[in-house]
């Protein structure tokens, strides 16, 4: 891992402990990707953008930066003189960029999240800052024979063990609403001896954001999470090729691939992706940005951007939903993924999550085949009309941005545009102006665009 990764991984290591969660190469509407971006304010949208700077260009990385709206909190870090002598601050195309040190030469980088987030803590201690960037991730870290020997000397369960660890790393184990005091459950709890011993050890940490108790797995531990989840998939194989057999290959490849995020506020992807189902998506939301898939994803199962952009519009679509939500169901069923509770802060029960190593189950199917023989035509057309259902004419650009974004063009936004024209539902594309429509009748509008999705997923459901 060269020197610009290892700063990368550092920044999202902070961002995950102040729980503005991280997310890499993120990919913005010019086609051009953030080195690490943060999740705090917004689940949907990241509020932190940071570019790490070692041999490029300040002025080119402060405009990426200075592009993306949400961003709230804009960081260059960097250890080029001339470029730090701009600091601390500077005025980009009307943004204002913080330029810092990288966060293993001084605390300014956290003290910056910190300030941010308004969470309480250090991450960067004196002895860290003495590690290594190498040394400060494998500190301490244990094989899984060395950890069943310390989970056995303890007479503790050690699948046990091993689940809580798998279901800590996927999305966290929920234990409901805290009273205001931090110390009673308003539900009863009951936390077992093993959560509580890898909590003692490190392995576990216990995070409350609003009033809930989830555990989740320690940013340290990364590695023997990996190694636990490949157990458990490897152990289930043959149980994931059944899957695949009932719901057809290209619904399994769908549910996975497009429900890939780059993090967010869901976790970590760094070591195995993973997402969840939301039981309350019933409704499309309008689309402001493209989704952003990991670049070492993309490489490794060559999954092109649009194709990735297609199965994620597909598989975020209410229509789809109900089939991920059983896929995800049988993926939990054959312990290949983590079902678990989710409570508002609360602590109102609002149904089941969904969490699932995205990509220890590819690695296991024949991603590469399915990725060129993958019904793109049906999923184009399907992805067209979700894009126009969901467009948002006070966000005009995002129109010809989402056609972009699948392979199609403007020409294919027109001919959908013309039937609903032709029907006295909405203009013709404005000319001369913004790249969007007047909505003449809003329900005549939604109501025309649901019936032409829902005809559509009939042959992508039974594409195999």
């Amino acid at each position: 891992m060269d020197s610009h990764e290892q700063i990368k991984q550092l920044c999202a290591n902070i961002l995950d402990y102040y729980q503005a969660f991280s997310d890499t190469e993120f990919l913005i509407v010019t086609n051009e990707r953030i080195d690490v971006v943060g999740y705090f304010k917004n689940k949907n949208l990241p509020d932190i953008g940071i570019e790490v700077e070692l041999s490029s260009h300040f002025q080119h990385d402060a405009a990426k930066l200075a592009k993306v709206p949400s961003f709230e909190k804009r960081l260059i870090v960097t250890d080029i003189p001339d470029t730090l002598s701009l600091g601390p601050y500077a005025n980009v195309n009307g943004k204002i960029i913080e330029i810092v040190p990288p966060p293993d030469k001084t605390t300014d980088f956290e003290a910056k999240i910190r300030e941010y987030t308004g969470k309480k803590g250090k991450w960067f201690n004196e002895s860290r800052k003495q590690m290594t960037l190498e040394d400060s991730k494998v500190d301490q870290e244990k094989s899984l024979s060395d950890f069943v020997n310390e989970i056995r000397s303890q007479n503790l369960d050690v699948e046990m063990a091993k689940d809580i660890l798998f279901k800590a790393a996927l999305g966290g184990i929920y234990l409901g609403y805290r009273d205001p005091t931090g110390t009673n459950f308003h539900r009863s709890a009951y936390i077992p001896r093993e959560l509580l011993y890898m909590k003692a050890m490190g392995l576990i940490l216990e995070y409350s954001p609003g009033r809930q108790s989830v555990y989740r797995l320690s940013e340290r531990r990364f590695d023997l999470a990996e190694r636990i989840i490949e157990e458990r998939v490897d152990k289930n194989e043959e149980r994931l090729r059944e899957i695949s057999k009932k719901y057809g290959n290209s619904v399994l490849m769908i549910s996975l691939i497009g429900k890939i995020r780059t993090g967010g506020y869901l976790g970590n992807t760094r070591f195995s992706g993973y997402s969840n189902y939301d039981p309350y998506s019933s409704v499309l939301p309008y689309m402001e940005t493209r989704y952003s898939l990991p670049r070492d994803m993309t490489e490794e199962f060559n999954i092109e951007p649009e194709l990735a952009n297609l199965t994620s519009i597909v598989a975020d679509s209410p229509p789809f939903l109900e089939t991920v939500r059983r896929v995800y169901k049988s993926l939990a069923d054959d312990q290949l993924c983590n079902e678990t509770d989710a409570f508002t802060s609360r602590g109102d029960h609002i149904g089941i999550k969904y969490a699932v190593p995205i990509r220890a189950l590819l690695r296991k199917l024949e991603v590469e085949e399915w990725v060129q023989s993958a019904p793109r035509d049906k999923l184009k057309v399907y992805a067209e009309w979700v894009i126009l259902r969901t467009h948002n004419p006070s966000v005009p650009a995002t129109l010809y941005d989402w056609f972009s974004a699948i392979g199609a063009d403007v020409q294919d936004a027109e001919v959908l545009i013309g039937e609903l024209a032709d029907q006295g539902i909405t203009s013709r594309p404005v000319k001369g102006g913004s790249s969007t429509i007047a909505i003449y009748d809003d329900k005549r509008f939604r109501d025309f665009c649901e019936v032409r999705i829902r005809e559509l997923l009939t042959p992508i459901l039974k594409s195999d």
